[in-house]
Order: structure tokens, then sequence, then C-alpha cells
């Protein structure tokens, strides 16, 4: 008999939520860390991540993003841990550029609140930004931050106190599926359960090798700054700056007012430089640093100011740079959720949700089709 309903391997953004949505079911559901809940090492931290929903990736993760939003406010309501800011989120750039030009046709097909706004609204509403003349932006105002590690936090709380059980410290080596249920090996034994959701982030690759040549995992610089002198940063928006096809966009999120003093946070988005998960990225130097100021004095010049803190963390990215989710190839009883390119915590509620639903019942309501691995097959 397997001891456990579900074993969940990861308590990240979306190992955590999968917890928290199969203690609801009330599972016997024990999940799996290698580190601690909410660790630097992976795509967990960092304070605070944005989330929005006029999205320029995909029209299809709308349904989603709905679905997240709302259960990242119920969890709000449950745990009482505040994890939402909604400061708004302004996306600008060229006329022709793809994340306003996207944001705007999934905004119109889904019905979401927006606004338009030429160089000339820019310059009036956002004295922050430097912008071109002929710049585009639109503006969602029910956008903002999730503060991460509360969200996992949060989740896991409720999870444990449903009977979910959490072992950290712990590494997953290997998954074995048959007839009755799956075996998962970890560093101090074996474990059985009727299925497992795998939600390791930049080390999927290792339980997932069938998946490797599809994910690439690289490091990401993002540095707080203090605002010039005279700079109300506390009424900025999150923002994108999109440069350009040849540019890296570069993004930043608003102070947090539950965090004070509370500074902006600003990054480039994606990079270059592949990182090996068990070893990490290495640390932050001036050349980052000077990389991210270059890009504040072009789009942000008000940030240019000392900078405060900075951290790295891993993007695992797929080759379109959207996410790879669904059951395993050849399984029915191993179920995923990986390359999630830098984009997939605002997402995450959603995606446990649904990885919760491929195990308990082998099916979803939720509209995951379109981030299947099977898009791939012919590369």
């Amino acid at each position: 008999m397997n001891r456990w309903d579900l074993i969940v391997i990861g308590a990240g953004a979306v190992g955590s939520a999968a917890l928290r949505a199969a203690s609801e079911t009330g599972a016997r559901v024990l999940g799996i860390e290698q580190h601690a809940p909410a660790n630097e090492f992976g795509s967990s931290h960092g304070r605070s991540r944005i989330f929005r929903h006029a999205y320029f990736e995909h029209p299809e993760y709308i349904p989603l993003l709905r679905h997240s939003t709302a259960r990242f406010e119920s969890l709000e309501r449950e745990s009482g841990a505040s994890l939402l800011h909604r400061c708004g989120m302004l996306i600008f750039g060229p006329p022709d550029c793809g994340t306003v030009l996207g944001s705007l046709d999934s905004a119109r097909r889904w019905g979401l609140p927006f606004e338009t706004l030429d160089a000339r609204a820019l310059r009036r509403r956002f004295p922050w930004f430097r912008v071109v003349d002929d710049a585009v932006g639109v503006l969602e105002a029910n956008a903002g931050i999730v503060r991460p590690e509360a969200a996992v936090h949060a989740a896991i709380d409720r999870a444990t106190a449903r009977g979910a059980e959490i072992r950290s410290s712990s590494r997953a080596l290997g998954i074995t599926e048959d007839a009755s249920g799956v075996a998962v090996q970890t560093d101090a034994g074996a474990e059985r359960a009727a299925a497992v959701v795998v939600a390791t982030g930049p080390w999927a690759r290792q339980l997932l090798p069938e998946l490797a040549p599809l994910l690439k995992v690289t490091r990401q610089v993002q540095a707080w700054f203090r605002p010039v002198p005279g700079t109300d940063a506390a009424a900025m928006p999150c923002w994108l700056c999109d440069r350009g096809p040849q540019r890296r966009a570069v993004y930043g999120l608003a102070p947090d007012p539950a965090a004070p003093p509370g500074y902006p946070k600003v990054g480039l988005h994606g990079s270059d430089e592949i990182v090996e998960p068990d070893v990490g990225a290495r640390p932050v130097d001036a050349t980052d640093i000077e990389s991210i100021r270059a890009a504040c004095r072009e789009c942000a010049p008000c940030l240019d100011g000392d900078p405060l803190d900075a951290a790295t963390c891993l993007y695992t990215m797929s080759p379109d740079g959207n996410f790879l989710v669904g059951t395993r190839s050849g399984c029915r009883r191993t179920h995923f959720a990986a390359g999630l390119s830098g984009h997939g915590f605002k997402l995450a509620p959603a995606l446990g949700d649904a990885l919760v639903d491929l195990a308990t019942s082998g099916r979803t309501d939720l509209p995951i089709g379109f981030l299947s691995p099977n898009r791939f097959r012919s590369l």
C-alpha cells in the first residue's frame, strides 16, 4: 500500500501551491524540499515579484492569471498574511514594440481594464521615466507586486495545518513509476505515493532528464537603488521599458510599503549566463550593477542612485519562453511544471492547482494544454 496519496517534490512557488491544493482535498501529502522553503538558491525569493494580467507573453495565460490572483487573495484571507500590493503596472516603449502590442491584444481579447498612453501622457503622469517622442504605454492599475517568501510560507503553513508533512533538507534523487504507484528515491531512503508532482525549478533537468534539452538555467541579477533626491518613489508603479528586439527590457518593481524604508528594485530581463544549479550563480559584481544603472539612466534616471542591495536568482528558460506543464511522457502518475522562464511566480497557484487535479483525477479544467512540451516535438 502506498503511504502517501501524493508526493510534491520542491516547495518553492509551484510546489507550495500544490501542497496547499492537495491538502484542501484531504489527501495524505508529503513535500520534499532539498533546501528550505523560499530559499535563495532558486527562483522563489527576492522580496517582491510582479503580478499582472494584460499578458504580452501569450493571451492564453489570462485565465490562469485570473485564477492565480484569486488564489493569492484567498490565501491572504486564510493565513492573515499580506501578499499583494496593487500599485499598478506600466509597460512602455516604441510604437511597434511587442510588449505593449501584446499586452493590448491580451487586454482587449479578455476584456481587461487598461489605459493606453502616448508620450505626452506618459511624461505628465509618470515623470520618473524617460520616453522617446513616439512612445506608447499601457497601464494596468490592478496589477502590482506579490511577496514571494510570504506567499510560499503562507501556502506551506496552510498545508501543514491540514496535515501535510514537509521534509526540508531532503533531496529527491529519482522517480520510478509502476502500475501501483510511484517510488521516489531520496537521500534518506525511498517513499511511495499514488502520484507525484515535480516542481523543482532549475533542478527539473535532473529528475526529468527527457526535458533537459528544453531547459536552460540562467543567472539573473536584481538590485535595489536609492532614488535620487526629490523622487517620490512611493508613488511609482511597477514598470517595464521595452528597448527594442535587440536589447534586453528593463523592469522595475515599486517600493514595498510593507517593508520600509522600501526602495525600487530593478533588473534586466534575461541573461546568456548559464548556471549549474548545484554550483549556484556567481555573486553580484560591479559590472552587474553598472549594467543595471546604465539602463536606469536611459529609462528611469531618477533611480540612478546608490545601490543598496543586490541578489541573484535563476531563470529556467524554455525555448519559447513559455512553461512546460503536464504529465510525464509514457507515465500517468508523474506530473510536472518546469521552464517557467522568469515569469512563473504570478502563475504558481494555478499551476499548483492544475498539477493536483492531474494527480488526483487525471484531468484539469484549467487551460494548460498550450503549455504541453509536445509543442516541441519537431525540434
